[in-house]
């Protein structure tokens, strides 16, 4: 049996597989190399970051290989899925076709080698990068909580008086060194020059530094406006850092240009640049913010008093700080003993202690505590937060020194420095951002005018770009702050890089391949989509459908569907170039659909019946219908609910599935005519004809009637007080009812006033019997009082006593009827 040939790949195809294939072979090493350094028990922390700068890069790269081959490997999937004969198909396929077949399984069995190849890579890569983070911490973990003897053990300072000879000795030697090997290289003019520079750099700067903020000073008496205050504060900040971090890279580059800065020395002029630089950056960060005595640019609310003190101890934390640094790189090029290193990082670290609680105590005796901006910006809500925080850093520092922790103590101290310096530029930095942003997005503003008269936005419309951008600003300012919180903890910027461009090119979640990029795509495709749906939606709404003959309802309803359609059909792109099969977003719609039945059942009920009525419109949008007690215009038919303008000129906001399942009364559904009742009442000695022909005179005199169907009075019955006529006409207009029945009314009023026809009150006649009898006996009832009066006045009656009782007087008896009745 002779074995089948391999298949021969394309040859461009080749060459790129051959590329990518010795792209991994070396990746692999360099992990291997990578894992195995790792393994070491100590590794120089520029190694460290070198290794995991290289591990990133190398991500990276195989990430871009991935992107690259992935479409390659789908656009070949898919012929091949075009090729293959269908499931149970009995036809045999050509040989060409079988050839071809064959030839792009092999190229898809090449490209998913090396994709997997490629995967491996990136989690070999970015499971190192996971160690690294964790080496660091072990390191740092170990270097805090390393027990060193007690601030307070005499045997300790007597160790460190000895190392301290030695060392200034080292001192002396490097400098002597360092201008001899200048004068061998340069001659006597050379050193003459370096000391020059040196003495002109580091005397002149300060006076030049302060003469430029003086310049630069803000007027005490004026009221800036927010943008003009905070800006001003970060240009103090920024004039305050960049003249000495300039002039001292003036003089890195001469001396690295003429070679007189050897590794050592470069080492200790870098380690005084640092800390020169740091030490201005926080003096004139606390002047931008603090603005002592200057109330109106205050970017802080604290008293004056409070200002000045703080003023004082932000200096001074500085420069104490700076020391630090500088010194630290100082012990480090001299190879100091470590009880000198420990000595001096215990007393900078108890130094800035106390600065820290001085500066805490003058925040807390201002009487104002809480953090809070003028503007209410900014980082105030975390600052107040983190006031016990400081508090319990501050008695660190002084009390771990004296329990054996020297480490810890310079590291909280550090720690506090840094946290309030990056607090305090974020902070002023979002001020800044809220300030610009509130005064150049206005409508007024020049920028604003400049969108309105070009891209003709709204006022609100600048306003909320203005927002947006802020906000977006401020996201990337809070970022960048934590970023820098995480630093001194073991986490690197390279390591949140990382995460971050991970995040945004793209990751597997199972086989779903999720990238923000293509998220933030498939948005901006679908907002694309929505505006043209919204623009097409306007052109027939204002210029096509005007020019048709189709009434306001279905005008409306195309324009409501377009609407749906453009939606849905954006929606349908934007999910496809996310990556998001169809056919899976149906799977999962199913799947849900029993759920979302029981608790959305109401809406998919309103959002169905709304389909319903755009299609089969039994009410439009203009038309007078009448829903239960509510009745008014149809105004607009939405998804859910229909919006109903009453006569009162209120909103009765109607769910579409009651208008679908309810009885509802259309005044308007196939046309606007309608019938108007007319009911009127003349008294009974009224000529009938006569109110006929009044009528029928006064229906046919108005111009809103139609002559057909004609308008017809009837007789409709004998009333109680009246009788009764109705005139029932037809309008061709509806809408014009109540109008033309109020016109009809006066007329009719008028007409009868001159024919001289009753229109009578509700009356009734009542017959009583007998009234002959009853007013006879009324009568001799009267006879009968006036005698009996008549006879008490004329006789006096005899009384027995004070309080006896006069007799009491009989009551004549009534007149009696024919039967013998008393009336």
């Amino acid at each position: 049996m002779v074995a089948a040939e391999p298949v021969q790949l394309d040859p461009t195809l080749q060459a790129t597989l051959d590329t990518n294939q010795r792209k991994i072979d070396m990746w692999g090493r360099q992990l291997d190399q990578a894992e195995a350094d790792l393994q070491l028990q100590t590794i120089d922390p520029t190694r460290l970051d070198n290794l995991r700068s290289a591990i990133v890069d190398m991500r990276t790269a195989s990430e871009e290989v991935r992107s690259t081959l992935r479409p390659r490997a789908e656009a070949v999937e898919r012929r091949v899925q075009e090729l293959q004969p269908a499931e149970g198909a009995q036809e045999a396929v050509s040989a060409a076709v079988a050839a071809q077949l064959e030839e792009q399984r092999a190229q898809l069995s090449a490209i998913n080698g090396l994709l997997k190849q490629v995967q491996v890579i990136q989690l070999r890569a970015d499971e190192l990068l996971t160690r690294i983070v964790q080496y660091r911490r072990d390191q740092l973990t170990r270097r805090l909580f390393t027990p060193t003897p007690s601030v307070l053990d005499p045997n300790f300072w007597s160790r460190v008086v000895e190392d301290l000879g030695p060392l200034i000795s080292s001192a002396g030697r490097l400098v002597s060194n360092w201008f001899r090997a200048i004068y061998a290289i340069s001659g006597a003019w050379a050193v003459m020059l370096v000391v020059m520079a040196l003495v002109g750099t580091y005397g002149l700067i300060w006076p030049l530094r302060r003469l430029l903020l003086d310049r630069a000073a803000r007027d005490p008496d004026v009221t800036p406006a927010p943008m003009h205050r905070s800006t001003a504060a970060l240009a103090i900040t920024i004039l305050a850092t960049v003249v000495p971090a300039a002039a001292m890279v003036i003089l890195f580059r001469g001396l690295e240009a003429f070679n007189l800065a050897p590794d050592q020395v470069g080492r200790v002029l870098g380690a005084i640049f640092r800390g020169a630089v740091f030490a201005s950056f926080v003096q004139g960060l606390a002047w931008a913010l603090i603005a002592p005595s200057r109330p109106n640019w205050r970017l802080l609310p604290i008293s004056d008093d409070a200002a000045g003190r703080l003023m004082q101890l932000a200096t001074a934390a500085g420069i104490t700080f700076a020391m630090s640094l500088i010194f630290n790189d100082v012990l480090d090029v001299l190879t100091a003993p470590v009880d000198l290193i420990l000595a001096l990082q215990s007393v900078i670290a108890i130094i800035l202690g106390f600065i820290i609680i001085a500066a805490l105590k003058a925040i807390a005796g201002s009487g104002q505590a809480e953090a809070e901006t003028i503007d209410g910006g900014g980082l105030s809500p975390i600052a107040r937060w983190l006031m016990p925080v400081f508090w319990l850093g501050a008695l660190i520092t002084l009390f771990a020194p004296v329990i054996g922790y020297m480490q810890v103590s310079s590291f909280v101290a550090q720690q506090i420095i840094w946290s309030v310096s990056v607090f305090g530029i974020t902070h002023l930095l979002l001020v800044v951002v809220d300030d610009v942003a509130l005064a150049m997005f206005r409508a007024d503003s020049r920028l604003g005018r400049a969108l309105r008269e070009t891209l003709a936005f709204e006022p609100g419309t600048i306003e909320q770009i203005g927002v947006l951008l802020s906000g977006v600003l401020r996201i990337l300012l809070i970022v960048g702050a934590v970023i820098s919180l995480l630093a001194p903890w073991g986490f690197s910027t390279g390591d949140v890089t990382s995460l971050v461009r991970q995040v945004i090119f793209g990751f597997e979640i199972g086989s779903f391949h999720f990238s923000l990029s293509e998220v933030v795509l498939a948005l901006v495709i679908f907002v694309v989509g929505l505006t043209v749906t919204r623009a097409l939606q306007r052109w027939l709404e204002m210029s096509y459908l005007p020019h048709t003959r189709l009434d306001v309802g279905l005008k409306s309803s195309i324009r409501t569907g377009v609407g749906y359609v453009g939606v849905i059909v954006a929606g349908m792109i934007a999910f496809t170039f996310m990556g998001l099969s169809l056919q899976n977003v149906a799977i999962v719609a199913g799947a849900l659909s029993v759920g979302i039945g029981f608790g959305l059942q109401s809406i998919v009920n309103n959002f169905v019946s709304g389909l319903i009525l755009l299609a089969e419109r039994p009410i439009k949008v203009g038309d007078w219908i009448v829903v239960g007690e509510a009745q008014g215009y149809v105004r607009r038919i939405n998804v859910r609910a229909t919006e109903i303008e009453t006569f009162d000129r209120q909103t009765v906001i109607v769910p579409n599935s009651d208008l679908i399942s309810g009885v509802v009364k259309n005044w308007m559904h196939d046309d606007t005519s309608g019938r108007i009742i007319l009911g009127v009442g003349v008294s009974y000695d009224t000529d009938p004809e006569l109110v006929r022909d009044i009528l029928m005179e006064v229906a046919r005199e108005n111009s809103q009637l139609l002559a057909y169907p004609a308008p017809v009075v009837y007789f409709m019955e004998f009333g109680a007080s009246s009788l009764d006529f109705e005139l029932r006409a037809y309008l061709a207009q509806i809408d014009y009812a109540l109008s033309v029945k109020s016109d009809m009314r006066f007329e009719i009023m008028r007409r009868f006033r001159d024919a001289g026809i009753e229109i009578p009150f509700p009356q009734r006649d009542l017959n009583i019997r007998d009234m002959d009898r009853l007013e006879a006996a009324l009568r001799g009832r009267e006879e009968t009082s006036r005698n009996l009066q008549h006879t008490t006045t004329a006789s006096e009656p005899t009384h027995t006593g004070p309080h006896e009782p006069s007799p009491p007087v009989a009551e004549a008896p009534g007149e009696a009827d024919a039967d013998g009745d008393n009336v």
